[in-house]
């Protein structure tokens, strides 16, 4: 099949496209699929033009030089113009909100080639809509988005059973809904195999830690975190063992307020931000650690979250401490391959940091059971057949099915 993905915004430094976009083209090409991803690099102007190719995958950001008001139409338009002569046999729009999806609503509506829609946030009221600082219409016109495109697209594929039963919610048959999990990447997997100990080591000196206990955490910063959970933790945790070090591996909106609340916590000897590291180093800074941190309040954005971070853990054998929270409880088995503390709660998370630190043994065996649980269960070679499903499932169905337009197979732009 001939595929074209439209992205939300640029490969990095945010996720989905080079998480889950990404690693669901590469496992396609290895199907035989021919795949192309538009992108509007409006947060990382540094990529805007740039073509390039990797692992048979076409790789397009539109040449966006400044952002201004009109920005978002134009790229969308550019988006949607560029799908529509390419002639793919279906097009998957990931994100129902932003720039894609509004490429992926002009598409909706003047063609018919089969649409799929990618949903891995829940993003409106009650998501990250009521998080982020965007401008009222913006809010209003990212839950028209989320609602609208999903129902007018031919199959939606779902990052999470939360995801999946809100768009039954919106009123999607869930013979159109897909549940297609994220998984780490091919060159991920690779990793734990590849990396020896002297590099954890040398890591672990750069970083002024040595032999002490090492937790990490790994992932963009955003105003909407709960790492304020993650430090209250810590705290406890440095009464019994003083000498350990939580690691922060990332930027963002939020990383300003966190820097604030270790100064106001103190703990500024017992925590260490690295900043933004490429990608390409994350192995080696999992491989340094002794476990991996992400703390989860229970909220709908949490519920319907589907962590690339958590899988990354789990992938490079790292005992994970997290709450049992959404997607958390199909990754992870309770002191069987992670530690999941009740949800929001400081003290469980601390006691369940405090079990892996001690017990390297206890540690070591997590660790191991999660890589076999990633390599047998949560890996795109053994779920890439769903995403061809959706595929197959959009080229078969009739999309004038609650659509208020007509649409034709030569519909201008």
């Amino acid at each position: 099949m001939k595929i074209i993905m439209l992205a939300p915004f640029a490969f990095t430094p945010k996720a989905t496209v080079s998480a889950r976009a990404f690693p669901m083209a590469q496992a396609l090409v290895k199907r035989g699929h021919d795949i192309t991803i538009y992108m509007p690099p409006y947060d990382n102007l540094g990529d805007a033009g740039r073509v390039s190719e990797q692992d048979g995958v076409q790789l397009y950001n539109l040449n966006i030089r400044r952002v201004g008001a009109l920005t978002p139409l134009t790229a969308a338009r550019q988006m949607a113009i560029w799908a529509h002569r390419e002639r793919p046999d279906v097009i998957h729009v990931f994100k129902p909100v932003g720039y894609a999806a509004l490429a992926g609503m002009m598409l909706a509506l003047t063609t018919r080639i089969p649409l799929v829609t990618d949903s891995d946030d829940w993003e409106g009221t009650g998501g990250w809509n009521s998080v982020n600082p965007y401008p009222q219409h913006w809010k209003r016109f990212f839950d028209f988005q989320e609602r609208w495109l999903p129902r007018h697209s031919a199959t939606v594929t779902v990052a999470s059973r939360t995801l999946e039963t809100q768009m039954w919610g919106l009123g999607i048959p869930p013979d159109r809904v897909r549940y297609v999990p994220n998984c780490p990447g091919a060159a991920f997997l690779k990793e734990r195999q590849q990396l020896d100990r002297s590099q954890a080591a040398f890591l672990r000196r750069e970083l002024g830690i040595g032999n002490a206990p090492m937790a990490i955490y790994v992932g963009h910063i955003t105003l909407g975190d709960d790492l304020d959970i993650a430090l209250g933790a810590w705290k406890k945790v440095q009464e019994q063992l003083p000498t350990a070090q939580l690691v922060i591996v990332g930027s963002g909106d939020g990383l300003e307020r966190l820097q604030a609340w270790v100064q106001t916590m103190d703990l500024a000897q017992a925590v260490t931000f690295t900043g933004w590291v490429d990608h390409s180093l994350v192995p080696s800074y999992l491989a340094a650690a002794n476990a991996a941190v992400y703390p989860y309040r229970d909220t709908l954005i949490n519920r319907a979250k589907c962590s690339i971070k958590v899988l990354e853990y789990m992938a490079m054998g790292k005992a994970v401490v997290t709450h049992r929270v959404g997607q958390n409880t199909e990754y992870l088995e309770h002191l069987h391959s992670g530690y999941l503390a009740e949800p929001g709660s400081v003290e469980d998370f601390a006691a369940g940091l405090l079990q892996v630190l001690q017990d390297r043994d206890l540690a070591q065996r997590l660790g191991d059971n999660a890589a076999q649980r990633i390599e047998h269960k949560f890996s795109w070679a053994t779920r890439i057949e769903d995403v061809e499903r959706a595929y197959k499932d959009a080229c078969k169905a009739d999309r004038t099915t609650n659509h208020p337009g007509t649409r034709s197979r030569s519909g201008s732009l």
